[in-house]
């Protein structure tokens, strides 16, 4: 089921301090995120390929969205958000459920049933042009979408995109990432101009979400939502957020093996 409404062209510029804050939360805690003891495990300090092999994969930086999101509550400005090439030719606008929730400054969590009653469309621009915006009025519903908090394998929101107007469309990868994998955030952080963040994949995770540590420090706020891809430039995963306590920094994110199917099951 899709709910379409239609969208205001002009949005607010100014951000809240506390949408930021929670955009790129650092350990969004719960039973349904808690990391068993791992099956196998790769110590990111003792794997294979360095850090001088971390490589960026190939893809332009205008990738990476900024998205506003019309909601019965007000404009929501939080996190990040991207575009993906769906299998049948469609676009998709990809970002994280928990931020149309009080981590972007709503009055509570609503669950994914709720949100195509509560948002009526987003408007987004690219972090490094700002001449590159995209819209839509149609959000994908996904009834069993839920915060990270309580699950991360669900933490998924999603906008159809029926005219891309020259943004950057990313593809998805064909499979996720092995423990020991390089994948990259690609994401606005830290120093001006600093888009990818190469990271290693743990295999912390026995559930199938993805758990990684990142090569150096990443200032994680406004980082969920992204993209993070795999060393050809595809996407594994939606980036939830992570542990910037922990050294290496950890990162978490949905992974396409369970963001796929989600989808697939609510496209028609």
């Amino acid at each position: 089921m899709l709910a379409a409404m239609r969208l205001p062209r002009t949005v607010a510029a100014s951000l809240v301090v506390a949408l930021l804050l929670g955009c790129g939360l650092l350990p969004r805690g719960g039973s349904g995120n808690a990391a068993p003891e791992p099956a196998f495990s790769v110590d990111p300090e003792e794997s294979d390929t360095s850090v001088e092999d971390a490589v960026p994969p190939p893809v332009d930086l205008d990738a990476v969205f900024r998205p506003t999101f019309q909601t019965t509550e007000g404009e929501v400005n939080a996190g990040s958000a991207f575009l993906v090439n769906w299998p049948d030719g469609r676009v998709l606008m990809l970002t994280a459920h928990h931020l149309l929730g009080e981590a972007g400054g709503m009055s509570r969590e609503y669950t994914g049933a709720e949100l195509p009653g509560v948002v009526s469309g987003v408007f987004a621009s690219s972090v490094d042009d700002e001449n590159i915006e995209i819209a839509s009025s149609t959000m994908v519903s996904l009834p069993e979408a839920v915060s990270s908090d309580v699950d991360i394998r669900r933490d998924l929101a999603a906008f159809q995109i029926a005219d891309a107007r020259g943004a950057v469309v990313l593809d998805l990868a064909e499979a996720p990432p092995e423990p020991g994998d390089r994948v990259y955030l690609l994401a606005e952080s830290g120093e001006p101009g600093s888009r990818i963040f190469p990271a290693v994949e743990t295999g912390k995770a026995t559930t199938p979400f993805l758990q990684f540590a990142y090569d150096d420090e990443v200032d994680l706020k406004a980082t969920s939502g992204a993209p993070l891809l795999n060393s050809d430039g595809k996407v594994v995963g939606v980036n939830i957020g992570g542990d910037a306590g922990k050294s290496p920094v950890e990162g978490h994110a949905n992974s396409i093996e369970t963001v796929v199917p989600m989808l697939e099951r609510h496209l028609s």
